[in-house]
């Protein structure tokens, strides 16, 4: 059973099969070696609908759990790629929280006060 506070995320699929999924910093770059590809275009690739990125961040996202090879993850993606997606998407928001949803927001820029020093370190009128 996959636990929310471990960043995992079920996938239950419709002939009742279940996974749990975890897109931490292992898991991404277990998804990478996969696809061969740095993980910007393979999630940018998966997020286009590139069968074979989103292959990869699927076993990627199970292998804490389970065993998956490439053909496994394409018939599953071919049978039940909308589930897969909403699961997907899930663990992913789960792997990195909405700054606004978490209530972690970023500190403001710090203002500077005064003239800000030359090159030379010297004040500017």
């Amino acid at each position: 059973m996959a636990n929310a506070i471990k960043g995992e995320t079920p996938l239950v699929l419709s002939d009742g099969r279940e996974f749990t999924l975890v897109l931490d910093m292992e898991a991404l770059v277990e998804a990478e070696g996969i696809y061969g590809k740095p993980l910007a275009k393979l999630m940018g690739e998966a997020a286009g609908g590139f069968m074979g990125a989103t292959a990869a961040l699927l076993q990627g996202a199970v292998s804490r759990n389970h065993d998956m090879t490439r053909g496994e993850a394409l018939e599953i993606l071919r049978v039940d790629g909308d589930i897969v997606a909403e699961a997907l998407a899930k663990a992913s928001e789960a792997a990195f929280p909405d700054e606004d949803k978490s209530g972690n927001a970023k500190a403001p820029a710090k203002k500077r006060a005064g003239k800000a020093s030359g090159r030379s370190g010297a004040k500017q009128d």
